[in-house]
């Protein structure tokens, strides 16, 4: 399989006045990205609100992103969870249903040390019986710092073979690659804001949050890199940066959903403990969207209120 890379939205997941998952609005969410040229789905992350979901939830909602997406693009399924058998057992079933890859969070809240989180990664990598495993580098989400001499020791884990790395911290991004010469060893960026950045130190790609509401800015962004065109990547990048700026005016994932509903895609509101947005919030996130360049550079016509 081509090695992934390119500009892939961590989707949303989206919910009905109930709480229920909306698999009709994620089918449609995935149909409008499609359009636009995407180059991956990421299912059930943190944007996707992976660790608010039951096990059944996200077996189902992996099983309609790839039914919907229908082998066009690569769809990874983040599996993490707390208990390693969790996660070893969606690791099962996204290999059975077809995902290119799969990626995880190491183990929060219990303090797991190394061995633990080695044998935590061990067990999922195997689990998924020859699909790619990735580690999912969150540290401000998880606690979980790990240097790149860790990494070199995970990395020696049979099938892992990746890294969604959700961290400023370039530098050693970087040391990762070096350390993963030679491999077949995947790293792709997390931090929106920093896409371009990540690209120039090495990252075959991103997925992000924001790809959710301007999939185009960053698609354009990307082929604007390969193309070797810096100074257009870079307006680009700030031009996204400032709408990103507005979204951070209120919680962010509830901003998106927001968004995302004023663009015909009516996603509910997070589930708790995260919630939807009061109605100073909304006014706030929508002054400070006109403010931005978003509806010039957003993919479809913002709907009247």
């Amino acid at each position: 399989m081509a090695k992934i890379q390119g500009i892939i939205p961590a989707l949303v997941t989206p919910f009905g006045s109930g709480g229920e998952f909306n698999a009709e609005v994620f089918r449609d969410i995935i149909q409008f990205h499609l359009s636009t040229g995407v180059d991956g789905f990421y299912v059930t992350g943190g944007t996707g609100e992976g660790l608010l979901l039951d096990p059944d939830e996200r077996r189902r909602i992996l099983e309609v992103a790839i039914d919907e997406v229908a082998g066009q693009v690569p769809v990874i399924a983040h599996v993490g969870a707390v208990a390693t058998h969790t996660a070893a057992d969606l690791a099962a079933h996204a290999a059975s249903v077809g995902a290119a890859a799969i990626a995880a969070i190491p183990p929060i809240y219990v303090n797991a040390d190394l061995a633990g989180i080695k044998e935590h990664y061990r067990r999922i990598a195997k689990a998924a019986n020859g699909v790619p495993t990735w580690l999912y580098y969150v540290p401000h989400a998880t606690g979980v710092t790990l240097t790149s001499k860790t990494f070199a020791e995970l990395m020696d884990i049979d099938n892992v073979r990746g890294v969604k790395y959700t961290s400023y911290n370039f530098y050693e991004m970087h040391n990762i690659i070096e350390l993963a010469q030679n491999r077949d060893f995947t790293v792709i960026s997390g931090p929106d804001e920093m896409c371009l950045p990540a690209l120039t130190m090495g990252a075959t790609g991103a997925i992000g949050t924001t790809y959710n509401v301007m999939p185009g800015q960053f698609l354009k962004l990307f082929r604007a890199w390969q193309n070797k065109d810096i100074e257009t990547a870079q307006q680009l990048q700030y031009q996204a940066n400032q709408v990103i700026n507005a979204l951070l005016t209120v919680p962010t994932l509830a901003a998106v959903k927001a968004v995302l509903k004023r663009m015909g895609f009516d996603c509910g509101v997070p589930r708790s403990p995260l919630r939807g947005l009061t109605v100073e919030e909304e006014e706030r996130l929508w002054q400070a969207l006109d403010e931005s360049p978003f509806s010039e550079i957003a993919d479809i016509p913002l709907k009247a209120v």
